[in-house]
């Protein structure tokens, strides 16, 4: 029986080392975080009376580092709750806590000599073993081991982990030349299930894989900038959304991570890979060893390639880097015709193909980077990683890329790009051109369900690995296991008598042939399946109604189609719910408005760690109205229940603090920043379950689904004897209201929205205590929301958001 680890030590209490034991904390695991003990104390601690054996002296630069990770955005813990499984000390009072832990991991400077020290420290207390491991991004493991006992030695590794740990999923392992084998199935079983990690086997090369070609990346995006005099802010545009790469895309990231940073890393290939042929790449130019100088490093310095700053009437405005004169300036309007073109193009292989075969500076700058990158890539396989596949996951994983380099060469086409990169006298890597000259014409292909990749071994194609407990539905619908399906939903065989039903139409917005699907689902359980999961592998889960059918109808006045539509979606989730086969959802990414109350629906939900769950329609002057506003009170009442004779009987206890409690959820429109999160909020009950690695949600939900039917399934009978807080209670709401619209704190039309919600929890202008049905609750919420959209000020906030993307407040 493989070890499970059950406690850890960090060393180090950086920003990567905090950020490392708060996702340790994130998953169950406790974490002692430890750092060295200052030399001195500053004048201040002097004058609270603080002597060097104080502990909150000894102990400063592990808590700055706990605060840090607290107070840190994106968030780096689930809840602030985890943070309790962390335990902060000094590597002088507290270094025997190592004897105690299964698994230390050094996160300290990037220095062999200090990180040597450190060894030998570990080694004085080490229980033998304990897993011990580094977060280097580049120094090499025999190198750290030398001097090191064989104990030791067999059980040291390189786990290099990408910031912030809690979001991007790579690390790369590299063992030490006297690594177990069982030491690396412990590391691999841990962080991949447990960790929620993406596994990618390094070798012990210069910054190992992502960083190797991300660096080089970089650095040919600075200097095709210069050589085609493009600005920073153009350069963003071009390496962002648009070729599939985040946000950030090239120099808000530079700035994230910090441009020291990022020479340290360059500098590492530098003067580590002497056979490299590109190694003067990674040398910075002029400019950049300028910023240096000038303290130009990014966000930590507030000041990098980007800066921000007030304009003449003091409003925020960010200000864009001129590296000619390192001035800060105005952002330029990015004004290229093929980047115009490229984003109206659907999908990203598309939108990069585009730009690839342009002529225009665009095109041209697009040419020369994805070249030089693709090259590259071609040209480290076998010295940094064994696979093509390899590398797309270090890219895709390390710097939440949409396609790998292979697969962007997929995507271009693999021989037409060669004969214009051969027409620019670029020379294509030998075993690239030997794949073509064989008549294989791409680095992945797919057959009979099952995707093959081109091995540079053998030659041929190889199947990509699958490992047990991760559902492809791409791939179970290639082999013929779809049950029914329209335009908006699918309904997969995923084996064992259990369906799932997968949502596709953009962005998962619920339609009508989402409805259709789903009651038509029901049926098909009922009938041929022990259960059913609601899953899909897109980013998001659902973002709920489609808003312009919604706009659409409001306008036309086409009141008793909008009450049909809302009345359908409330049938379908209340057969969902009442189902006589198990139910279970497997949300990740926005689960909001509708795609919440199908999660609410379900019978268990079992959440994926980075699932974003709100009622949100308040943002467009709406409310929710597929159940979430009925579901939401249940959830924050049920406990207000007990077992009686048999029966479900309400207590006789004040409904308005636990009223509150929802009205403030959906008039406030929270949406959770985690799944853990979306229990804190009541949109998740507690018995709901994370899998912190979304490879295996839909194996996990159908675990679920088969223990349920397996225990005897019972489905639910319909709720008719609801105690509700009634009319006195709906008042003391309004009164809230008004007080915060005099105050100023809310519109009219605001006050307007969340009277509504008010009225609906409350259960209309009914006495205290009155018993309802959920389906007089549904009444209520589908009448609101009808009305609603009426109301001039509502349909701007729905068009303001349609057009922007952002809510309106009017």
């Amino acid at each position: 029986m493989m070890r499970v680890i059950k406690r850890c030590a960090v060393i180090g209490a950086g920003v990567m080392g905090a950020t490392i034991a708060a996702q340790l904390a994130n998953v169950g695991i406790e974490a002692v975080l430890l750092d060295i003990v200052l030399p001195e104390l500053t004048d201040d601690e002097r004058k609270k009376g603080l002597t060097r054996e104080s502990k909150e002296f000894r102990n400063k630069l592990a808590n700055i580092g706990m605060q840090t990770a607290l107070k840190s955005k994106p968030a780096s813990f689930y809840v602030p709750e985890n943070a309790r499984l962390i335990t902060i000390g000094n590597m002088e009072d507290n270094l025997g806590w190592l004897s105690d832990v299964d698994w230390i991991i050094e996160v300290v400077v990037e220095r062999l000599d200090i990180k040597k020290i450190v060894f030998e420290k570990i080694e004085s207390v080490l229980t033998s073993g304990t897993i011990v491991t580094s977060n280097t991004s580049g120094i090499p493991a025999k190198a750290m081991c030398e001097d090191r006992s064989e104990n030791f030695r067999k059980h040291f590794a390189i786990t290099h982990f990408f910031n912030p740990p809690r979001y991007m999923k790579l690390l790369e392992i590299v063992p030490s030349p006297d690594t177990l084998p069982e030491v690396i199935e412990i590391l691999v079983e841990t962080c991949e299930k447990v960790l929620g990690k993406g596994i990618v086997y390094a070798k012990n090369t210069p910054n190992f894989v992502a960083n190797r070609i991300g660096t080089y990346s970089m650095f040919c995006v600075i200097k095709t900038m210069v050589d085609l005099g493009l600005t920073i802010e153009a350069v963003d545009k071009l390496t962002g959304p648009v070729v599939g790469n985040p946000k950030s895309a090239s120099f808000r990231t530079a700035d994230l991570v910090g441009l020291d940073t990022l020479l340290h890393v360059a500098d590492n290939v530098y003067e580590g890979a002497h056979d490299d042929e590109k190694r003067e790449m990674f040398k910075p130019p002029d400019f950049i060893n300028q910023m240096i100088e000038k303290k130009l490093l990014g966000e930590k310095a507030k000041q990098g390639f980007y800066k921000k700053s007030k304009d003449s009437e003091g409003k925020k405005i960010i200000l864009s880097l001129d590296y000619n004169t390192l001035e800060y300036t105005p952002q330029e309007k990015v004004k290229l015709a093929s980047l115009e073109a490229a984003g109206n193009i659907s999908g990203t292989a598309g939108k990069i193909k585009s730009l690839y075969y342009s002529e225009d500076l665009a095109g041209q700058f697009t040419f020369r980077t994805l070249t030089e990158t693709l090259i590259y890539s071609a040209n480290r396989i076998p010295e940094i990683a064994d696979d093509i596949v390899s590398v797309d996951n270090a890219l895709k994983w390390g710097f939440a890329r949409k396609m790998g380099p292979f697969e962007t060469w997929d995507a271009i086409g693999v021989s037409k790009s060669a004969a214009k990169m051969k027409d620019a006298d670029y020379e294509i890597p030998l075993w690239v051109q030997e794949m073509l000259d064989s008549g294989k014409e791409s680095f992945y292909k797919r057959e009979a369900g099952g995707l093959y990749f081109y091995d540079l071994t053998s030659k041929d194609y190889k199947e990509v690995p699958i490992k047990p407990g991760i559902i492809l539905l791409p791939s179970l619908k290639d082999r013929e296991k779809k049950v029914a399906g329209n335009i908006g939903a699918s309904l997969i065989d995923i084996g064992d008598g259990v369906v799932c039903l997968e949502f596709h139409t953009k962005m998962n917005a619920i339609t009508e042939d989402t409805i259709n699907m789903i009651l038509q689902t029901a049926d098909v359980v009922s009938r041929d399946f022990e259960g059913l999961v609601i899953a899909n592998h897109s980013n998001n889960f659902s973002v709920g109604a489609n808003l312009l059918m919604v706009l659409f109808a409001a306008q036309e006045e086409e009141w008793d189609d909008l009450e049909w539509a809302v009345k359908s979606l409330q049938d379908a989730l209340m057969k969902l719910k009442y189902l006589d086969k198990p139910v279970v959802a497997a949300p990740a990414g926005m689960a909001l408005g509708g795609g919440c109350e199908i999660c609410m629906a379900a019978d268990r939900v079992r959440y994926a760690a980075e699932t974003y769950m709100g009622q949100v329609e308040v943002g467009v002057g709406l409310i929710p109205a597929g159940g979430g506003c009925k579901e939401l009170f249940i959830r924050n009442t049920e406990s207000l229940f007990e077992v009686q004779k048999g029966g479900i009987y309400p207590k006789q206890i004040e409904l308005m603090p636990f009223v509150t409690r929802a009205f403030e959820t959906i008039a406030m429109a929270k949406v959770s920043t985690s799944g853990q999160e979306a229990v804190k909020l009541g949109y998740l009950r507690p018995t709901d379950k994370m899998t912190v690695n979304r490879d295996y949600l839909m194996e996990d939900a159908k675990k679920t689904v088969l223990a349920m039917s397996m225990e005897g399934y019972t489905p639910l009978r319909p709720l008719e004897e609801i105690r509700v807080a009634g009319e006195n209670t709906f008042s003391m709401i309004k009164l809230a209201l008004w007080t915060m619209h005099e105050s100023g704190y809310i519109t009219e039309h605001d006050v307007t929205v969340s009277e509504k919600v008010g009225y609906v929890l409350c259960g209309g202008n009914v006495l205290a205590d009155t018993k309802v049905s959920e389906q007089y609750l549904l009444d209520l919420e589908r009448e609101a929301f009808v009305s609603l959209c009426g109301d001039p000020k509502t349909q701007a906030r729905i068009q303001h958001m349609l057009s922007t993307g952002k809510p309106l407040r009017n």
